[in-house]
């Protein structure tokens, strides 16, 4: 079985489609998303549609419950609650209705799926280090947990004979038997690592292995629609860049 796992698409119809194409010509048998589908930029209500398409299991981030009234945006940054703001207005009520219904986790056999934190999945809270991920993995039971949020793609490694927690930042994971993992499959529309591309990754059940992959897509359409839409003229720019 092989799964497409995205997450963080945050309303960018260029590289969601480039992303699902790539799936595609790898021979994805199930679609999975981890959250935010909107905010950002200037597509979500195609994005949502195109989501509720193609994915098997799809849960809610944080931009997903902020475009719906669900959490307080004043932690947001003046950019980011800018787009909340846009985005709110841009839904109709059937969009409206299917972010509110969407969980905060869900899993299967082979892994758990949550945006944020399989700890704390209402508080938003970020894995961005060893200590982050040794607290989390005791917050699941299965081999692998996906997540998105940070919009930086990571492996954290528990190894269960020693309790020992790692990090990596390979593209390539082969899943070890006395290991279990937490992988940040980075974002598909606004990635943070400093590398534009838009990030996604494969999971292979048959041969477990996850792979991280990095695709091209027209950032300078998915710019000018941000430009277009009124929107915060750095929500366009930091698209080149990855940041």
């Amino acid at each position: 079985m092989k799964y497409g796992i995205i997450a963080d698409v945050h309303s960018n119809l260029e590289a969601l489609n480039s992303v699902l194409a790539v799936l595609m010509d790898r021979n994805v048998d199930e679609y999975v998303c981890a959250g935010d589908i909107v905010g950002y930029g200037a597509d979500p209500g195609p994005c949502i549609k195109m989501v509720k398409e193609t994915c098997k299991i799809i849960i809610a981030g944080n931009h997903d419950h902020a475009a719906v009234g669900l959490l307080d945006i004043e932690y947001f940054n003046p950019e980011a609650k800018e787009a909340v703001i846009w985005t709110a207005g841009q839904l109709n009520e059937e969009e409206k209705n299917f972010l509110k219904d969407m969980s905060l986790i869900d899993k299967k056999e082979e892994f758990f799926v949550v945006h944020a934190t399989p700890l704390s999945p209402k508080e938003w809270n970020y894995i961005n280090s060893t200590f982050d991920a040794f607290k989390n993995f005791k917050s699941f039971e299965e081999k692998v947990c996906f997540v998105g949020h940070s919009h930086k793609p990571i492996v954290f490694t528990l190894n269960v004979n020693d309790n020992r927690c790692a990090y990596a930042f390979e593209s390539k994971v082969l899943l070890a038997e006395d290991c279990r993992y937490i992988i940040n499959v980075g974002s598909v529309g606004q990635p943070r690592d400093g590398n534009p591309l838009a990030g996604c990754a494969v999971y292979d059940t048959s041969a477990s292995e996850v792979e991280i992959i990095r695709v091209e897509y027209d950032i300078e359409t998915a710019q000018k629609k941000i430009i277009d839409a009124g929107l915060p003229g750095g929500l366009a720019s930091r698209l080149a860049v990855g940041s």
